[in-house]
Order: C-alpha cells, then structure tokens, then sequence
C-alpha cells in the first residue's frame, strides 16, 4: 500500500489547484471556517475534515475520461483537472491535493469480485497524535461539512473509518464515493465486504508503481 509522497515537496501548480478548490467550494456552499481558506477553524477536528472532505468533492466532480490504454504513464493532476481520467489519473489529483494539505493517505489496487475489474482507490489517513480528534470528532465534522454545506443527510454512522495501530482511516473513493467515507458505493461494485467493524478489500496486483508529483514530473507507472 503505497505511501502519498512527503507534503514539504509539492509543486506550486499543485498547490494553485488546491486552492481552487476551496474558493470554489466556498464560493458555492460557504465559507468552512471563521474565514475563506486557509481560514481559522474552530477545532482540529474541523480543520482535518474539511482538508479531507473538500479536495474528495473536487476531484469527485471533475469529469471522468478514458486514459489511452497504450500509455505506460498516467495524466498528471493538471491533465486530470482540465481533461479528466481514469480512477488512476484522479487518485493521483486527490492523493496530491491531500499531500499538499500535509493529510496522509494511501492508494490501493482493488479488484471487484462482481466483474473481475481491477480498481484503484483513494484513502485518508489521521494518524494518532497525542490531542488529536478523536475517530468520533472527526466523524462528525465531516458529516457536518455535507450536512450544512451541500445540503445532504449524511450522518456522522454514514462515515465509515477503521484504525490501524492508532492511525484512524476513512475511504473516499474520487469514482464511487458521494461522500468521505462512503464505503457503501465501494460494497455495491463488489470491491470490498463489511462485516460489522471489519472492512476487507480484494487487493489486485496491477500497480507496480506509485509516484506522487511533488517537485518532480508526473506521476502513476504502472503494467497494463
């Protein structure tokens, strides 16, 4: 499960899209803190939910294309934002974006047992740290951020997360996921199972590389 690169070497254009991100969706739906981005927040918890909630609705609202199937290397975020793509080429704009907001996350190769398809996902990581939100604070901000901002009945139980050795993960697929921690969408396309608590993916071993554009060029290498 590779790791998003370190957020100290984003670029700048990566930065500029981010930004974008949050005036549009302030633009649009509000302001998120006592000011525009990158504002004051009233608590970590909100801080954290919307650097998560916010990049996921961008990226979940850009166009959806077809990388050629020929190419060894995948779109860079800038393509993605002004062209579209595939699930590769948006987790790489979401994975960036969360970097550039210093948010951890991981990317996994998934396979659907209803079609055999291969897939690649976006996950948001929070790692323990001491006076960190805690797994219930973060959830209900992001449940709020929804709620208030865009007008939708999610509520804080609609959030799926899990931990792992105190780090507290929540799903945001940039395909399937109407929301931070839909995992309902993923269970639908037969990519994953939950059992209670227990969330099982059905990893598949198509990406061979992941590369995050930091201060370097693009991005995502991997074997058709």
């Amino acid at each position: 499960m590779p790791l998003i690169s370190d957020p100290s070497r984003v670029r700048a254009d990566l930065t500029g899209l981010t930004t974008l991100a949050f005036d549009r969706f302030e633009d649009n739906f509000g302001t998120l803190g006592e000011t525009p981005f990158p504002g004051a927040y009233t608590s970590a918890a909100r801080y954290l939910a919307m650097r998560i909630a916010i990049p996921h609705w961008f990226v979940h609202s850009t166009q959806v294309g077809s990388a050629d199937s020929d190419r060894k290397v995948n779109r860079t975020p800038r393509e993605t934002f002004e062209e579209g793509g595939n699930c590769v080429d948006r987790c790489v704009l979401l994975g960036s974006m969360w970097a550039t907001l210093s948010v951890p996350s991981e990317l996994l190769s998934i396979l659907s047992t209803d079609t055999n398809e291969g897939h690649l996902t976006a996950v948001a990581k929070a790692p323990a740290v001491d006076d960190g939100p805690s797994v219930d604070e973060l959830t209900t901000e992001l449940a709020r951020i929804y709620a208030e901002h865009l007008s939708r009945d999610v509520l804080p139980t609609d959030v799926f997360s899990w931990t792992d050795e105190g780090d507290t993960y929540v799903i945001a697929d940039p395909i399937f996921s109407e929301h931070v921690g839909d995992v309902d969408s993923m269970v639908e396309h037969g990519f994953a199972t939950v059992d209670g608590d227990d969330l099982a993916w059905n990893f598949h071993n198509e990406i061979q590389d992941v590369i995050v554009p930091t201060d370097g060029a693009a991005c995502h290498r991997f074997e058709l």
